[in-house]
């Protein structure tokens, strides 16, 4: 009977839960947010109470953690994984958990680089903290772990409409200042999204903007706003009339394809129009097609940022996660939100979900110009370095890649006849720390080289997107979601003009 109780004991004190005691620091030894995978000898994923429990588009739960954490969880193996943005290096231990005991383990994250004491700060111009009916509703206290923990030094926080009438988040807009809780190495700042629904003009991130804007979108039926009216032009103008910056967003599904759900249909009109500053090269599509539209504009004479917004649903628990794609801008020090706008319109800018790429053309950076009396030869140098394995380093010439190699740097003396804007590229295989894309990419906005004062102006590509606004103006005329001719006019009139830019650069 003494030995059976004892043996019945014993089952019980193997079933019995442990404890985890976890801390998260910096190389500096001070508290960290971080995002956090979990799993148990069985692979089985926790979480601790009360934390939102995720899961990323690579199938993987794991939640965030303001510096510390503690839960209960099976005796046995486990193992805890720490992530930190494109900066840190990851952290990945192995622990023997023992029933009704608690195991203490402190996690420490070293950096791979410091690009904010060197001025660059990250960003996410896409994230919608609420966004769905019925999702779990984020505070902003929950915005800031999540921005913290992704290393989103600056997260952009759209008010946004979804299939409905209803308009999320306005309550949190603060006249575009900082919400209260951002710190000096945090802003969280409420600003908005305008969607035309109808997947005829696309949609845009509105930055830097104290006023909101109205209407909030347009094209969506059984609603006020159902008419493919007003044209995006009018809420870009009136953004950029609040000093403001303007964003399109995953601008194409394919290469060449005019048509589809939420394409940047209209951005080579407004880009021409002087009312959009960048675009989602990095985003939540395909970024081939991204850099198609992309070449193409920039191939036309205009200059435009190089963006990254990830669109995520921050109140759904299985979406894109916030700053996996990040665009990295050089505002300077101390960071604030108007010096990092100013900068990311001027094209201080380079985006990646995961390498860190540098560009320098005669030492001039991103968004800067250099001006040649006559052809001469440039100095193209270019580094990346990364916590993911990448297959190439490229530099792209006004769409082509000029050279190219599998290390971490370039050097590359490039001779000049015309003008040219000139950029740096990262490709690279699937990654499961590239959470939202199915491959490793970074791109550099371009370094803009101007011969004998003449414009960049390539005829076929302004042939190509003259046919894509033509695919734009027929859809238009042909459209049902007008209530008068005159508005349907007063679209065509403003496509018109961009396109007159392109005829003129045949």
């Amino acid at each position: 009977m003494i030995l059976l109780l004892l043996a019945q004991l014993a089952a019980v004190a193997s079933e019995a839960p442990a404890r985890l005691w976890v801390r998260i620091e910096d190389d500096r030894g001070r508290p960290t947010a971080a995002r956090i995978y979990l799993r148990d000898a069985a692979g089985q994923p926790h979480s601790p109470p009360g934390s939102l429990a995720r899961i990323n588009r690579t199938n993987e739960w794991f939640f965030h953690a303001a510096g510390q954490f503690q839960l209960e969880m099976p005796a046995g193996e486990a193992s805890i994984e720490a992530v930190k943005g494109f900066e840190y290096t990851p952290v990945t231990r192995r622990v023997r958990l023992e029933p009704n005991r608690t195991t203490a383990l402190t996690l420490t994250l070293r950096r791979l680089t410091d690009l904010p004491a060197q001025g660059w700060h990250s960003g996410d111009v896409h994230m919608h903290p609420n966004h769905v009916e019925g999702g779990v509703y984020m505070t902003m206290e929950d915005c800031r772990l999540y921005a913290e923990a992704e290393d989103i030094r600056v997260a952009n926080l759209l008010i946004s409409s979804t299939d409905s009438d209803w308009v999320f988040d306005t309550e949190h807009f603060r006249d575009g200042r900082p919400d209260p809780l951002s710190t000096a190495e945090t802003l969280l700042v409420v600003q908005q999204e305008f969607r035309n629904t109808s997947a005829m003009y696309g949609h845009m991130p509105l930055l830097g903007i104290q006023r909101l804007v109205r209407p909030f979108f347009s094209g969506q039926p059984l609603t006020a706003h159902w008419e493919d009216y007003p044209a995006n032009y009018h809420i870009a103008r009136e953004v950029k009339a609040q000093g403001g910056a303007v964003c399109y967003t995953h601008p194409a599904n394919r290469p060449e394809t005019p048509v589809g759900p939420h394409l940047a249909r209209e951005f080579p009109i407004d880009l021409a129009l002087g009312v959009v500053d960048a675009l989602d090269v990095l985003g939540n599509g395909d970024e081939e097609a991204a850099c198609w539209m992309y070449y193409r504009v920039l191939n036309c004479g205009l200059k435009c940022s190089a963006s990254s917004g990830s669109d995520s649903r921050m109140d759904v628990m299985r979406h894109a996660v916030s700053g996996g794609g990040k665009v990295y801008v050089k505002a300077g020090n101390p960071l604030t939100y108007p010096n990092w706008v100013a900068a990311y319109k001027a094209g201080r800018t380079f985006v990646t979900n995961g390498p860190i790429v540098r560009l320098e053309v005669d030492g001039r950076e991103p968004g800067e110009e250099i001006h040649l009396p006559a052809a001469g030869t440039v100095t193209i140098k270019a580094r990346a370095e990364s916590l993911v394995p990448f297959g190439a380093l490229e530099l792209i010439v006004n769409g082509k890649v000029a050279a190219s190699t599998a290390g971490g740097a370039i050097t590359h003396r490039l001779h000049l006849e015309t003008s040219s804007w000139i950029a740096a590229r990262v490709w690279g295989e699937r990654h499961r720390l590239v959470v939202n894309d199915p491959r490793v990419f970074a791109h550099t906005s371009p370094v803009y080289c101007y011969v004998n004062k003449q414009p960049i102006g390539i005829a076929e590509d302004a042939r190509l997107v003259l046919a894509w606004i033509d695919r734009l103006i027929r859809d238009v005329e042909s459209s049902p979601r007008f209530s008068t001719e005159a508005r349907r006019r007063e679209v065509l009139e403003v496509f018109g003009k961009g396109r007159r830019y392109y005829a003129g650069r045949e």
